[in-house]
């Protein structure tokens, strides 16, 4: 309870009241957003019977309303239902009279002290149903139902509703509220609540609406106190930030296993009031609500400071002015630091004692040091970590800095570093090629290194130095000493390489295949500098080429030498001029080399030395002409070199 007093009849100044303020980085400014200010206006306002309250209706069940919504907001049951169907929303006017809407779209006037209800009228003649209900700041009336038009009745004449305005596109989800220039609706499009934004103008006529985005699904009603909006669902109310669409729960409906009670629809008890908050320097600006101050506000001189929240309701034209006096207190300061310490290799944790930070933190006496696992827990101050704290990794702590003050205090990131081969950029993961051999290393900027799992020849060299050799695969590990004295164990896996080798070549028309032993995946190249992962290369000009074939891990085939002659891959051997023979030309390099033709079952037509530098096979076997069909070839250039092939006889 404070004290206040009257200026005029229709302005109230109460006792000057403290506002206190944490400046963080010691220079004696503050700035505060207007919303925190009105935060701490609204709860005085009780003093004057205006508190901040939002009326729901029950389904079923009658009236409730919700009261202390910015502390530990409260359900109070107003009225019971009259049996005679659903309560389905509620609207309060600037004289705060409340209006329910009911079965059948019948409007009705009840009041919240004695339950007393007084028929208005139907909104219309046939009885179509009203969902929305809500009022104005100049006391018209608006309703919506399942249709996309929203219909209104003016202040004068609550019981003729006439068409304000057709959306054309879906239908009303709850309320139409009213904030300074704009009106806020809850709409339905396709399953999906949005809140619409409605520029009025003159009698708050529609001018031209925008979709601001979603709202949570299921908003039965809207509601508006103090410029700030709130939202229901059958199950609990919520508010919407404006700025950011963003939404915070306000409170849970009870008994929720009760459907009957759920929250149907929503009003503010001063939605309708014209009820604006400004912020002035002076008194007399407050009194005449001239040059208002920007949000957010800023001291203009160091270490003190005085506000004027004025609250004027211009329906009654009644004025608060409650006067802030700004105590700026100075945050201790806090410097992020560091502890590091090893970590047991039997535990798996290293244990830290917090308070050795403090002096890094901040030397000053008198301070009170508490640390926490989270900013969160920091915040509320809740769940304080022990001094002696232990962690398997390296992790990061907050740490609060207070001298007393429980809002003002200094914030410090507390690094526990925990050394581990985590820590450590190195290859755990080596692979090499048969006949050679690894190199194992890690960085040298350790104290000391002892090599585990060499074996046989490779165990005959230092193996307290930053490197090894190895020859054979397998795992290995280094146990390391770093210069805290802190050691972990490096593991490493070693693994070998495949042999891969070129076993022949396979020549159809203009395209080359390279044959490899053991199958598996490799990547191909005709001259050990481009490479492919097709093992097919086409088209290729006659030429003598080196084939390579390496793995994935690097290792790679002997090469192997190949000298490409153009085989022609068909035949038609019908003396009409025209791919009459089957010819190999070029062949001059391999006097020795021999042809055999086989036919798909084996069956040998042709075997012969060359010894020229081309070959002809007319197509015939024992003078007569080979049947159609495709037939096989293997040219042997050495005992080292085939080429095998297929060639399409036609007749």
């Amino acid at each position: 309870m404070f004290l206040f007093f009257s200026f005029t009849e229709a302005q109230t100044i109460t006792d000057p009241q403290d506002y206190y303020a944490c400046d963080e980085d010691g220079d004696g400014y503050v700035t505060i957003p207007f919303s925190e200010l009105q935060n701490y206006a609204l709860d005085y306002l009780e003093e004057f019977n205006e508190s901040p309250e939002i009326y729901v209706t029950k389904a079923y069940n009658g009236i409730a309303k919700i009261t202390n919504l910015y502390n530990n907001p409260q359900v109070i049951h107003v009225c019971d239902s009259d049996g005679n169907g659903g309560y389905y929303d509620i609207a309060i006017n600037n004289q705060q009279e409340i209006f329910i809407a009911r079965q059948g779209g019948f409007i009705q006037k009840i009041n919240p002290q004695t339950c007393t209800i007084t028929n208005i009228g139907q909104a219309h003649p046939n009885g179509q149903s009203v969902l929305a209900l809500s009022f104005d700041k100049l006391n018209h009336l608006y309703e919506g139902g399942w249709t996309s038009q929203v219909f209104r009745a003016d202040a004068q004449n609550l019981s003729e509703f006439h068409l304000w305005h057709d959306f054309i596109d879906g239908r009303a989800a709850g309320d139409f509220v009213q904030i300074g220039e704009f009106l806020y609706v809850a709409w339905t499009v396709d399953g999906t609540d949005y809140l619409y934004k409605v520029t009025l103008g003159t009698n708050n006529q529609y001018v031209s609406h925008e979709n601001l985005g979603p709202i949570d699904n299921g908003t039965y009603g809207l509601a508006v106190e103090y410029g700030r909006l709130y939202g229901n669902t059958p199950n609990y109310l919520y508010e919407i930030n404006l700025e950011t669409m963003e939404t915070m729960l306000i409170r849970q409906r009870p008994n929720q296993s009760n459907t009957a009670g759920e929250w149907w629809g929503a009003a503010g008890l001063h939605e309708a009031l014209d009820m604006q908050i400004t912020y002035h320097e002076e008194l007399n600006e407050a009194l005449t609500g001239t040059n208002p101050l920007a949000d957010p506000y800023t001291n203009p001189f160091p270490f003190t400071g005085q506000i004027f929240i004025r609250i004027h309701e211009a329906t009654n034209d009644v004025t608060y002015i409650i006067p802030i006096n700004l105590i700026i207190e100075v945050a201790p300061a806090a410097a992020d630091a560091e502890l590091e310490e090893c970590r047991d290799e039997d535990l798996g944790m290293a244990t830290f004692q917090l308070n050795n930070a403090q002096m890094d933190i901040n030397p000053g006496a008198g301070l009170n040091f508490t640390y926490f696992e989270s900013l969160e827990n920091l915040t509320a101050h809740q769940n304080p970590l022990p001094l002696s704290y232990s962690v398997p990794q390296t992790t990061t702590v907050f740490v609060k800095v207070s001298d007393g003050s429980p809002d003002c205090y200094g914030v410090a990131e507390l690094e526990l570093l925990v050394p581990t081969a985590e820590n450590v950029d190195y290859d755990s993961e080596v692979v090499f090629c048969q006949g050679t051999e690894a190199v194992l290393s890690v960085p040298d900027e350790f104290t000391n290194y002892q090599w585990n799992g060499l074996t046989g020849e490779d165990s005959d060299q230092p193996l307290d130095q930053h490197e090894v050799i190895v020859s054979l695969p397998g795992n290995y590990s280094v146990t390391v000493t770093d210069v805290s004295g802190c050691s972990y164990t490096l593991p490493f896996q070693v693994s070998s390489g495949g042999e891969p080798e070129i076993t022949g070549v396979s020549v159809d028309g203009k395209s080359l295949t390279v044959l490899v032993s053991p199958a598996g995946q490799y990547e191909y190249s005709l001259n050990g500098v481009f490479w492919q992962n097709s093992n097919t290369f086409y088209p290729i000009e006659p030429d003598d080429y080196e084939i390579y074939v390496r793995d994935f891990s690097g290792c790679s085939s002997d090469k192997y030498e190949f000298t490409y002659f153009y085989i022609p891959n068909f035949i038609s051997p019908n003396n009409d001029g025209y791919n009459d023979v089957w010819e190999i030309r070029g062949l001059n390099e391999y006097p020795d080399a021999a042809v055999r033709i086989f036919d798909r079952y084996g069956k040998l037509f042709f075997d012969r030395k060359i010894n020229s530098n081309s070959f002809v096979w007319d197509g015939k076997y024992l003078g007569r002409t080979v049947p159609s069909g495709t037939y096989w070839y293997i040219l042997t250039l050495s005992e080292e070199k085939r080429i095998t092939g297929s060639v399409f006889v036609r007749n």
